[in-house]
């Protein structure tokens, strides 16, 4: 099962601001699913409040804060305190209300009515660790700006190419090896040929650290704390992030994914060596460097003979012959999307004031000064709510514009296309340029 939630930027919308993308990836094998049971809201509420009192230690700081869950089909909300403006209404044990239709929401750190809410798409699952895993993420996100980490996350379109991808997945063979190893020894090794593939990628792909960097201090360190608030042991923990390395090779794409499966891993190792190493992180810290120095790497130079060398002992061979298959498809696939996107009659969509929500899983990017297509998504602005449900929305680097397919149906209230609509605000229609391209437009005051 998939949690997500995305902001491109923070941009207000009739009181609204969605500030953080969060990304919370969970096997949907780890438990049952239940159905919303509104009585037990307030049981969640305390489980969390309970977790991040018992772990002020983490952070030096009480994470809990106001939290909205949400249901999807409705809309409705259940939050653990009143909002500001008074739209919520008390019941018993839990405030409620109904989510405005402009709000794009999932797994996010939302910022409405005054408050900045720790937001959750109902229904929670039926593991109370894996409750408290997610709601717990995003509080941290919540208390990001207060704990010195105001950052941003930033597009990795590297990690979609043949040797990103060749790279990262031999880096996560080996972080699954360590977890797996029987002593620390062994496992210390494993993660020094993590770093090994780690520290290659970035230098066949220039400028890779930092942009990797970024995630990994904006998801990497909310997924670690989540985790260590679930109340899972030593043990559970190990196993939990073995199931999920053994999923995430599976991901369609890991440009968005990856800082969710890597930062625990080399966490959950630290912690063994200092129970606070997670405090010595700073949103200047390069943490890549700051793993290297923790497990002893050694910085000689990383000749290509020798990684290839190292990968043998990964499935490197059997990755390679993966990744060349999945590269010769990508390349017809990305031919097909430039086509649709930049050659064939389109809708284009200049962004305004964007509040977006997506799966990052299944992104596909095209080159840095293009873009990247999204397969489904919700976006809503001052023209309207946009919803792809099949077929992808491009949005160009820096999401100053959203392309999509012809329009097959055009009104003042509904414009329709293959596998998206526009509920269309007043304000706004179509025109058709000289090229047969139609652009949103403003319309002029009267």
């Amino acid at each position: 099962m998939f949690f997500v939630s995305f902001a491109s930027r923070q941009s207000q919308m009739r009181g609204v601001t969605c500030i953080a993308l969060i990304f919370l990836f969970i096997p949907a094998n780890f438990a049952q699913t239940p159905k919303i049971n509104r009585d037990s809201i307030p049981r969640y509420f305390e489980e969390v409040k309970r977790a991040t009192a018992e772990n002020v230690s983490i952070w030096n700081k009480d994470l809990y804060g106001p939290i909205l869950l949400v249901d999807p089909d409705t809309r409705v909300v259940y939050a653990n305190e009143p909002d500001e403006n008074n739209a919520l209404t008390p019941r018993n044990g839990y405030y409620t209300g109904v989510l405005p239709r402009e709000i794009s929401f999932q797994n996010t750190s939302l910022q409405w009515n005054g408050k900045t809410w720790a937001t959750v798409v109902l229904p929670l699952s039926a593991n109370k660790h894996e409750r408290v895993d997610l709601i717990t993420h995003e509080l941290f996100h919540s208390a990001q700006p207060s704990l010195g980490f105001d950052i941003r996350g930033a597009d990795n379109y590297h990690l979609n190419e043949k040797d990103g991808r060749i790279y990262l997945r031999l880096e996560i063979e080996a972080l699954n090896a360590a977890l797996r190893a029987k002593r620390l020894s062994q496992a210390e090794e494993h993660l020094r040929n993590a770093l090994i593939f780690r520290k290659y990628r970035h230098l066949v792909y220039s400028g890779s650290q930092v942009s990797e960097n970024k995630l990994e201090l904006l998801e990497g360190l909310a997924t670690y704390t989540g985790q260590m608030m679930s109340g899972r042991d030593k043990w559970q923990l190990r196993e939990h992030l073995i199931r999920r390395l053994e999923v995430f090779k599976n991901v369609p794409t890991f440009v968005r994914s990856f800082a969710y499966e890597t930062v625990p891993v080399y966490g959950f190792f630290l912690y063994r060596k200092n129970n606070d190493w997670n405090k010595n992180i700073t949103g200047e810290t390069d943490l890549s460097e700051f793993f290297e120095e923790a497990f002893d790497f050694d910085m000689r130079i990383i000749l290509p003979s020798y990684v290839k060398q190292v990968a043998e002992d990964y499935r490197g061979r059997e990755i390679r012959d993966e990744e060349t298959i999945r590269n010769e498809e990508n390349t017809l696939t990305l031919d097909e999307l430039r086509d649709k996107f930049m050659e064939k009659p389109r809708l284009e969509i200049r962004l305004e004031n964007m509040n977006m929500s997506f799966n990052p899983t299944n992104l596909i990017p095209l080159d840095v000064d293009e873009g990247t297509v999204y397969p489904t998504a919700r976006i809503s602005d001052n023209w309207g709510i946009l919803t792809v449900v099949s077929g992808g929305v491009l949005l160009s680097a820096g999401h100053r514009w959203a392309v999509v397919s012809e329009p097959v149906e055009i009104s003042e209230e509904e414009i329709i296309g293959n596998g998206w609509r526009i509920e269309l605000n007043e304000n706004y229609y179509l025109e058709k340029n000289n090229q047969g391209n139609y652009l949103m437009t403003r319309k002029k005051p009267e």
